[in-house]
């Protein structure tokens, strides 16, 4: 009986503890690794989703403007006079309509986005009827900005 207790005390076949610390610290590089992975992909499609969120935005925005841009700008008031070289340029501090902050300042997702309009017109475009419109949207917190341009036909608006 001793002799077969002798025997199993002399078998090497497990491992050592030197063993399992070492296997414990490369198991935990790549797991380090692979967080670091995840959370850099995670930060980078936050960011990619605001600013596809403004590009839409700035989309919808010009569209909005080309069916009713009396929302955004008083447009008798524009198409009577000559536009000044460097144009107009509306935002939520300076619109012309009365209640039009709203149209300025949107909110999606609990994120506020700000609207900024410039307008410009050459003679070209004057004899044209057309507006250039230019819609910038930006998200200051991430430093995004999305810049969407366009003409609006005021023909149909005299």
């Amino acid at each position: 009986m001793i002799r077969k207790t002798n025997r199993f005390m002399n078998n090497e076949n497990g491992v050592t503890l030197v063993e399992v610390l070492a296997s414990m610290v490369i198991i935990s590089i790549i797991l380090l690794g692979v967080y670091s992975l995840m959370t850099f992909t995670n930060k980078h499609a936050v960011s990619n989703n605001a600013k596809l969120v403004s590009i839409n935005l700035a989309k919808a925005t010009i569209e909005r403007i080309k069916i009713k841009p009396e929302e955004y700008f008083d447009v008798e008031t524009l198409t009577e006079e000559e536009f000044p070289a460097q144009g107009y340029a509306f935002d939520a501090d300076n619109c012309t309509p009365e209640n039009c902050s709203n149209v300025y300042l949107l909110e999606v997702n609990d994120t506020e986005y700000k609207v900024e309009i410039h307008l410009t017109q050459d003679e070209d475009e004057r004899d044209l009827k057309l507006i250039n419109v230019i819609v910038t949207i930006s998200l200051e917190e991430r430093n995004i900005n999305s810049v969407v341009e366009g003409y609006v036909n005021y023909a149909t608006y005299e």
